[in-house]
Protein backbone atom coordinates (compact mmCIF):
# COMPACT_ATOMS: atom_id res chain seq x y z
CA UNK A 1 0.00 0.00 0.00
CA UNK A 2 1.63 3.15 -1.12
CA UNK A 3 2.03 6.12 2.15
CA UNK A 4 2.33 9.28 0.24
CA UNK A 5 -1.24 10.27 0.81
CA UNK A 6 -0.50 10.14 5.26
CA UNK A 7 -0.36 13.12 7.05
CA UNK A 8 1.27 14.31 9.82
CA UNK A 9 -0.61 16.19 12.63
CA UNK A 10 2.38 19.38 12.99
CA UNK A 11 0.51 21.14 9.92
CA UNK A 12 -2.92 21.18 11.46
CA UNK A 13 -4.81 24.28 11.52
CA UNK A 14 -8.17 24.86 13.62
CA UNK A 15 -9.97 27.95 14.45
CA UNK A 16 -13.02 28.88 15.62
CA UNK A 17 -15.46 32.11 15.38
CA UNK A 18 -12.37 33.51 13.88
CA UNK A 19 -9.90 33.08 16.00
CA UNK A 20 -7.19 30.28 15.49
CA UNK A 21 -6.55 27.74 18.19
CA UNK A 22 -3.76 25.84 15.78
CA UNK A 23 -0.58 27.71 17.77
CA UNK A 24 0.19 25.03 20.50
CA UNK A 25 -2.48 22.08 19.93
CA UNK A 26 -1.85 18.70 21.14
CA UNK A 27 -4.75 17.02 20.04
CA UNK A 28 -8.11 17.53 17.97
CA UNK A 29 -10.73 14.31 17.34
CA UNK A 30 -13.54 14.22 15.58
CA UNK A 31 -16.68 12.18 16.26
CA UNK A 32 -19.74 11.49 14.23
CA UNK A 33 -22.44 9.48 15.21
CA UNK A 34 -26.13 8.42 13.84
CA UNK A 35 -29.41 9.02 15.86
CA UNK A 36 -31.30 5.29 16.07
CA UNK A 37 -34.41 4.25 17.50
CA UNK A 38 -34.23 0.67 18.80
CA UNK A 39 -37.42 -1.17 17.66
CA UNK A 40 -37.08 -4.38 19.47
CA UNK A 41 -40.20 -6.23 19.75
CA UNK A 42 -40.42 -8.76 22.82
CA UNK A 43 -39.85 -11.83 20.68
CA UNK A 44 -36.72 -10.33 18.99
CA UNK A 45 -33.40 -12.60 19.98
CA UNK A 46 -31.33 -9.72 18.59
CA UNK A 47 -31.95 -5.46 18.55
CA UNK A 48 -33.30 -4.17 15.94
CA UNK A 49 -32.51 -0.22 15.11
CA UNK A 50 -34.03 2.15 12.58
CA UNK A 51 -31.74 5.03 11.34
CA UNK A 52 -32.96 9.00 12.23
CA UNK A 53 -31.39 10.01 8.99
CA UNK A 54 -29.88 12.42 11.77
CA UNK A 55 -26.29 12.83 12.81
CA UNK A 56 -24.66 14.02 15.89
CA UNK A 57 -21.06 14.98 16.02
CA UNK A 58 -18.95 16.64 18.13
CA UNK A 59 -15.16 17.86 18.15
CA UNK A 60 -12.56 17.97 21.33
CA UNK A 61 -9.64 20.00 21.50
CA UNK A 62 -6.18 19.96 23.74
CA UNK A 63 -3.30 22.83 23.29
CA UNK A 64 -0.89 23.69 25.61
CA UNK A 65 -2.14 27.18 27.26
CA UNK A 66 -0.17 30.73 26.61
CA UNK A 67 -0.19 32.58 30.05
CA UNK A 68 0.80 35.26 27.94
CA UNK A 69 -2.84 36.18 26.39
CA UNK A 70 -6.04 35.37 27.01
CA UNK A 71 -7.24 35.44 23.26
CA UNK A 72 -7.77 31.38 23.29
CA UNK A 73 -9.46 31.25 26.50
CA UNK A 74 -11.58 34.02 25.66
CA UNK A 75 -12.93 32.86 22.33
CA UNK A 76 -14.20 29.18 23.56
CA UNK A 77 -16.23 30.41 26.41
CA UNK A 78 -18.89 28.11 27.13
CA UNK A 79 -21.80 28.26 24.98
CA UNK A 80 -20.12 30.91 22.53
CA UNK A 81 -21.07 29.74 18.97
CA UNK A 82 -19.27 30.01 15.84
CA UNK A 83 -17.58 28.65 12.87
CA UNK A 84 -15.25 25.73 13.44
CA UNK A 85 -12.73 25.70 10.75
CA UNK A 86 -10.46 22.02 11.07
CA UNK A 87 -7.67 22.11 8.17
CA UNK A 88 -5.21 18.55 9.08
CA UNK A 89 -2.93 19.68 5.92
CA UNK A 90 -2.86 23.34 6.71
CA UNK A 91 -4.16 26.07 4.90
CA UNK A 92 -2.32 25.51 1.12
CA UNK A 93 -4.41 25.75 -1.42
CA UNK A 94 -5.85 22.19 -2.24
CA UNK A 95 -5.50 21.24 1.35
CA UNK A 96 -8.79 19.67 2.37
CA UNK A 97 -10.71 21.27 5.39
CA UNK A 98 -13.79 20.96 7.40
CA UNK A 99 -15.78 23.63 8.00
CA UNK A 100 -18.92 23.41 10.48
CA UNK A 101 -20.74 26.87 10.11
CA UNK A 102 -22.87 26.42 13.99
CA UNK A 103 -20.50 24.77 16.51
CA UNK A 104 -21.08 25.53 20.12
CA UNK A 105 -18.36 25.07 23.03
CA UNK A 106 -19.54 22.83 25.39
CA UNK A 107 -16.93 22.75 28.11
CA UNK A 108 -13.34 24.37 28.56
CA UNK A 109 -10.66 23.58 31.11
CA UNK A 110 -7.53 24.07 31.87
CA UNK A 111 -5.33 21.71 33.67
CA UNK A 112 -2.64 23.22 36.32
CA UNK A 113 -0.01 20.13 37.09
CA UNK A 114 2.74 20.78 39.14
CA UNK A 115 5.04 18.68 36.87
CA UNK A 116 3.96 18.74 33.57
CA UNK A 117 3.06 21.47 30.93
CA UNK A 118 -0.80 23.52 31.96
CA UNK A 119 -3.13 22.74 28.60
CA UNK A 120 -6.42 23.89 27.41
CA UNK A 121 -9.37 21.87 26.66
CA UNK A 122 -12.41 22.24 24.91
CA UNK A 123 -15.27 20.04 23.39
CA UNK A 124 -17.46 21.78 20.72
CA UNK A 125 -21.03 20.24 19.88
CA UNK A 126 -21.55 20.84 16.26
CA UNK A 127 -25.77 21.91 15.26
CA UNK A 128 -24.65 22.28 11.40
CA UNK A 129 -22.70 19.65 8.87
CA UNK A 130 -18.91 19.21 9.19
CA UNK A 131 -19.00 20.51 5.25
CA UNK A 132 -15.50 18.95 4.03
CA UNK A 133 -14.28 21.30 1.06
CA UNK A 134 -10.30 22.56 0.18
CA UNK A 135 -9.13 25.74 0.72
Amino acid sequence: MANTGRIAGKDLYVSFGGTSLSADFTSVSISNEADLVDVTAGADTYHYFLSLSRVNGTVDYEGFYNGGTTTEWNAIAPNTAGTLIIAPKGTASGNPCWTCTRALVQNRNVDLPFDDGVTLTASFQLSATLAETTY
